[in-house]
Parts: C-alpha cells; sequence; structure tokens
C-alpha cells in the first residue's frame, strides 16, 4: 500500500502570486534561469530598499522607495485603463489579470530614470564642491573627478543594461 494512496485529495487550490513567470527551458537553455530570475530582480530591488530606509534612514532612499510604490500604483492603474492581455491566453497558469504594461519593466525603467537623475546630481554636486576650493586645482583632483565620471559611466550603462535586459526577459 502506497502513502500516496492513503492522503486525502487536495482542495481545488488556487495560486497566490504577486508574480508568475513562466519560462520555456528549451529556449536558449543557457539564457533561461537567468533571464527569469533578472525578470524577478524588481522584487528583490523592493526588498533592498525598504531594508537600507530601516537601517540607513537616508532621504534619498526614502525617495526611491516612495517613488517605486507610486509608481507601482501607476502600474496598476494603467493596466486597468488598457486592459492588455496576458501573453500565452488559455493557459490558466498563468495567472489572472491584464498583462500589460509589464509591472518589472516599468519598475526597471522608474530605477534607471531614477539612477541617472540620482548619478547626475551626484557627479555635479561633487564637481561643485571641487570647484569651491575644498580641493587644491591640480593632478589629484582632476584624477578624481576623472575616476568618478568614468564610475558614474558605469554607473549608468549597468542600470541600462539591467533596465533593457529586464524588459526583455518579459
Amino acid at each position: 500500500m502506497s502513502t500516496a494512496a492513503a492522503l486525502p485529495p487536495l482542495p481545488v487550490l488556487k495560486s497566490f502570486s504577486l508574480t508568475h513567470i513562466l519560462y520555456d527551458p528549451a529556449h536558449h537553455p543557457l539564457l533561461s534561469i537567468p533571464l527569469t530570475l533578472l525578470s524577478l530582480s524588481p522584487i528583490f530591488l523592493f526588498v533592498s530598499y525598504f531594508t537600507l530606509v530601516v537601517f540607513t534612514r537616508r532621504l534619498t532612499t526614502l525617495n526611491l522607495a516612495l517613488g517605486s510604490i507610486v509608481n507601482e500604483l501607476l502600474s496598476w492603474s494603467l493596466k486597468r485603463i488598457w486592459k492588455g492581455d496576458r501573453p500565452y491566453t488559455g493557459h490558466l497558469e498563468i495567472g489572472d489579470g491584464y498583462g500589460m504594461p509589464s509591472s518589472h519593466s516599468q519598475a526597471a525603467g522608474f530605477l534607471l530614470a531614477w539612477g541617472v537623475g540620482y548619478a547626475l546630481t551626484l557627479d555635479r554636486r561633487s564637481g561643485s564642491q571641487q570647484t569651491a576650493g575644498t580641493k587644491p586645482e591640480g593632478t589629484a583632483s582632476t584624477a578624481v573627478q576623472t575616476v568618478r565620471r568614468a564610475r558614474t559611466g558605469i554607473f549608468v550603462f549597468g542600470l541600462l543594461l539591467w533596465s533593457a535586459l529586464t524588459a526583455y526577459s518579459r
């Protein structure tokens, strides 16, 4: 007698998910899982934002977290206005609700816009401190400015790449 036969049948269950992602493992086998995880990265970021708000209590991080909430509310509203179908309609396993616009892609776009604005204003603030006389002019300050600009460029490029890949993964 098997133990599975002795168990009562499961009741009708409904999925509780804020997001439900399906992937085809046969399609780009080396990219399926990384793109699936990348698609979930905005959710991971929300947890990070609120953790940083609690532990650092920085106004900048609070603005990012509140902006993300407003962005999600905007996405929720746009979904109900546009009523875009979910991909692969007819498959009950992909969840209820509307699929367009993608909250994941919109969250990535919001973070890109916020990050570019933050990086550019931080670069300007750092540059204005240097010209205000806090550091003497010379090769050291030029090297620092060069490193700062390179760092800002890498940060912005990384955000752009991440945002584009997140949108593609959806």
